[in-house]
């Protein structure tokens, strides 16, 4: 106990009394401010005016941790009810088509019209023109846009 080492070890009414300084606002002391602090502290035990100086930066730098690990759970709770959420607005209770007696529920599809039911024989001549013209129209601009583009490797593996 009684070898000096070069860390300050604060009493316990030290840390007192730099908490309370801390708590009632205090976060940035001025240098006059850190030799009265020290000069008081001294009472309590061994105390320099750098190690006050450290105290209120480091205890500064712990609070904006814990705030930053506090929104950071907060996020995270946040982002576990958002999934929570969409699970219950996802779950079948909301989807009736869904049924979770396991009873057939009867379902309608609907097909959607992708390509005219009318064979090119029923269309005029001018009109087969037309459609061909577009069609024509159509393909040699995507082939002209994609040619400005470099081209993408899509394969799964490099190493071949």
């Amino acid at each position: 106990m009684g070898t000096k080492c070069g860390r300050w070890n604060p009493t316990a009414e030290q840390v007192k009394v730099l908490t309370d300084l801390f708590r009632s606002g205090l976060r940035t002391p001025t240098t006059d401010q850190i030799q009265k602090i020290s000069s008081q502290l001294s009472f309590y035990g061994n105390i320099e005016s750098k190690n006050v100086f450290y105290w209120f930066q480091n205890h500064k730098a712990r609070e904006r941790q814990k705030r930053r690990r506090k929104v950071l759970v907060d996020e995270s709770i946040n982002d576990e009810d958002m999934r929570i959420q969409f699970d219950n607005i996802s779950s079948n209770k909301h989807f009736p088509e869904i049924n979770t007696n396991h009873e057939t529920a009867e379902r309608v599809i609907e097909t959607l019209q992708l390509f005219p039911l009318n064979s090119l024989s029923e269309y005029a001549e001018t009109e087969k023109l037309r459609l061909f013209t577009e069609e024509y129209m159509t393909f040699s601009c995507s082939i002209g846009a994609e040619m400005d583009h470099p081209t993408l490797d899509l394969r799964l593996s490099f190493f071949s």
